[in-house]
C-alpha cells in the first residue's frame, strides 16, 4: 500500500505541474511485448517474448527551440516472458511503474506529424508471479536479499521512443525500453544476470495544451 501511495501522490503532483504550466497533457492505453536478456555461467537460456498491456499518462513541454520539447511518462506496465529454463519451460509475469524522460525532436513545421525521442527510464516492480511448467504459481520477491528476494525493485534503463500525430488530439507512440542494469538479486541465480527488454504501442490522448 505504501508504493500506491506513494504513486498516487506522484502522479497527482505531475498532473498539477502540467495544467499549471499549461503543456501538453493526457492519456494513453497501448500494448506491449517484453522479455529479457539473459546469461547464465552454465548456459545462456532462451526465451519468448509475451504480451502485456500499458496505461498511464504523459505531458510534453516545448522548449524555446520550435523543434525541441522534454516529456514524461508515468505508466503502469504488465510485461511479460516465458524463458526455457534448462529444458524446462516457466511463465514469468512482472508489474512495474515506469518513468520515461524523453528529449523529443519534433520538427521545425508547427505541423509536422513524425516526433523522435530518447532518454531515460526509471521503473519499479509492484508485483508478479513465476510458473514452472507443471508447478504452482510463485509470487515474485523485491528486494537485495539473496536468500528471499528474486528481482531488484528498481531497475533503470534507456528508452527510444517515435510518434505519429494523426490530429491534435491524437498521436500514436511506440517505444522500445533496454534495461541497463542486472535486475536480479545478487547471488540469488548463481552469477547468472538478466537486463529486461520492452516494445509497446500506445494511442495518446491529448486533454490540453
Amino acid at each position: 500500500m505504501k508504493y500506491s501511495f506513494f504513486f498516487i501522490l506522484l502522479f497527482l503532483f505531475f498532473s498539477s505541474f502540467v495544467t499549471a504550466q499549461k503543456l501538453q497533457y493526457g492519456g494513453e492505453l497501448g500494448i506491449n511485448m517484453s522479455g529479457a536478456i539473459v546469461k547464465d555461467p552454465g548456459g545462456d537460456p532462451k526465451g519468448t517474448p509475451l504480451p502485456g498491456f500499458q496505461l498511464g499518462a504523459f505531458g510534453e513541454y516545448m522548449l524555446p527551440s520550435s523543434h525541441l520539447a522534454v516529456g514524461a511518462r508515468l505508466l503502469y506496465s504488465y510485461e511479460g516472458y516465458k524463458p526455457d529454463v534448462f529444458d524446462t519451460k516457466a511463465t514469468v509475469r512482472v508489474s512495474f511503474i515506469k518513468i520515461p524522460l524523453n528529449l523529443i525532436y519534433k520538427g521545425s513545421d508547427k505541423n509536422a506529424k513524425w516526433s523522435f525521442g530518447f532518454g531515460p527510464y526509471f521503473a519499479f516492480g509492484i508485483g508478479g508471479h513465476y510458473q514452472m511448467e507443471g508447478d504452482d504459481k510463485v509470487k515474485i520477491n523485491f528486494g537485495s536479499n539473496p536468500d528471499k528476494d528474486d528481482l531488484k525493485r528498481v531497475d533503470i534503463g534507456a528508452d527510444l521512443m517515435a510518434g505519429y500525430k494523426v490530429n491534435d488530439q491524437i498521436m500514436i507512440r511506440a517505444a522500445f525500453d533496454f534495461g541497463l542494469i542486472n535486475y536480479l538479486t545478487p547471488g540469488s541465480s548463481n552469477d547468472a544476470s538478466a537486463h529486461a527488454l520492452s516494445f509497446g504501442i500506445t494511442g495518446c490522448y491529448s486533454l490540453g495544451k
